[in-house]
């Protein structure tokens, strides 16, 4: 349905460009909307001198009296592509994207030949331009531009915040690898105190029994108990971690500790901005009155999407999600059904957050999911698959039709369980 629909703009277009899109230089080729070719492909650069010679090249033909008769196809390579997108769209000419699986599967119909270069990549992607198997780019713009990229910078300090942790981690497992045992965040306040300062085994027992407890009940604000304190102390004393090298060590851990917190702040500031503008949204005025979703998680959710409104229903959102249900069957061999996973993961993720913080907070979700695993007999990941999927269609419905949250809406066997429960009452209530 939407080739077909792709198709119907294309044959109102003139001129039709494939553009290979590179770091600093990019190959277009150009033809018209029959398959003939007008402009053998050229090189262009990434700057505006390029930006001029590819116009000049569109206007050498002599094909195109507007710029909304040409229609552009490009693949996005990384973040290479996105200034020459932004660039073309603002100059009025229509930009679509090309799945790169695609022109990798499509490029051996051109020559029958599995030989690559950016020259015949352009053509392979004007092409497909061409036959209508291209996308729409999502372009955010406004205060989704903004949550977009701020959703994008809050999982990077998450993944940075890891990777600190898990090298923490390893240096505490070599040099008193009985700590972890007894103190299980490295996260708290106790743990990075000690990280810090006073690390390794040695340093322990150097500093005295005393003074060490001192400083335990210090960071750990009164909570660390002695029974807890002598334990960690005599781990200390018994320890057989690594002698070697712990000066060097205690320095690359002092910085970790102090990157650790840096990160932490980072993200805070991160969250608080989210939230500010998430708030401020229509799709956030809407969608706070649904039991276990937080600005966070909305505002990291429309990050992605951009205005639900837009879309023409939930499964374009799926589809976008890459929640989708595909199945690849071939004579007698049926495989079962499973999401395509082609679709943004940052997205999925959120979905996934909200979905677990429905089926703690939501009575209505928390029993579609409990039915799904004791009466459908599902799988936990699959029924929380579907929970999901679950949320992003009631998601849709509040917001793009402006409805109130009526939990009895949100799962026909919560609703029916509901009236079950009220006849039983009924059956017992004294007239």
């Amino acid at each position: 349905m939407e080739t077909r629909t792709n198709l119907n703009e294309v044959g109102k277009k003139k001129l039709v460009l494939g553009i290979d899109v590179a770091l600093k230089n990019h190959w277009a080729a150009i033809g018209d909307n029959k398959g003939q070719e007008m402009v053998k492909p050229f090189q262009f650069s990434n700057n505006a001198e390029g930006m001029s010679l590819l116009e000049g090249m569109i206007k050498q033909t002599g094909r195109a009296e507007d710029k909304g008769d040409v229609i552009i196809g490009m693949e996005p390579t990384g973040i290479y592509w996105k200034p020459m997108g932004h660039y073309l769209r603002e100059a009025g000419y229509r930009v679509v994207l090309i799945n790169p699986s695609h022109t990798h599967k499509t490029k051996e119909l051109e020559d029958n030949s599995q030989t690559k270069n950016d020259r015949k990549d352009s053509r392979v992607i004007q092409t497909l331009t061409r036959e209508g198997k291209y996308l729409e780019p999502i372009i955010l713009r406004g205060i989704y531009g903004e949550l977009r990229r701020l959703g994008q910078a809050y999982k990077s300090a998450l993944k940075r915040g890891n990777v600190i942790s898990n090298k923490v981690k390893m240096i505490a497992d070599e040099y008193f690898p009985e700590m972890r045992g007894i103190i299980k965040s490295i996260n708290g306040k106790t743990a990075k105190g000690l990280l810090a300062e006073i690390p390794f085994p040695d340093d322990i027992i150097r500093l005295g029994k005393t003074k060490f407890y001192k400083k335990l009940k210090k960071w750990s604000n009164k909570r660390f108990g002695k029974k807890k304190s002598l334990k960690l102390w005599e781990a200390a004393k018994k320890s057989i971690g690594v002698k070697v090298g712990q000066e060097a060590a205690k320095i690359e851990l002092r910085q970790l500790v102090e990157e650790m917190e840096l990160v932490k702040r980072h993200r805070e500031e991160l969250v608080k901005e989210i939230e500010e503008k998430a708030k401020v949204t229509e799709e956030g005025k809407s969608l706070i009155k649904l039991p276990g979703l937080g600005y966070l998680s909305i505002g990291k959710l429309i990050g992605e999407t951009g205005s639900i409104k837009s879309y023409k229903g939930a499964r374009s959102l799926e589809k976008l999600a890459g929640l989708n249900l595909i199945e690849s069957s071939s004579g007698e061999r049926h495989s079962g059904k499973k999401i395509s996973k082609r679709g943004r993961k940052l997205m999925r993720t959120t979905l996934y957050q909200m979905a677990l913080a429905s089926i703690k907070n939501n009575r209505a979700i928390k029993y579609e999911y409990q039915y799904r695993i004791k009466t459908k007999k599902q799988k936990k990941m699959k029924a929380l698959t579907a929970v999901a999927c679950k949320m992003l269609r009631v998601i849709y419905a509040l917001v793009s039709a402006n409805k109130e949250y009526d939990e009895r809406k949100i799962s026909r066997h919560y609703y029916e369980s509901e009236i079950k429960r009220e006849e039983n009452i009924c059956e017992w209530v004294t007239p």
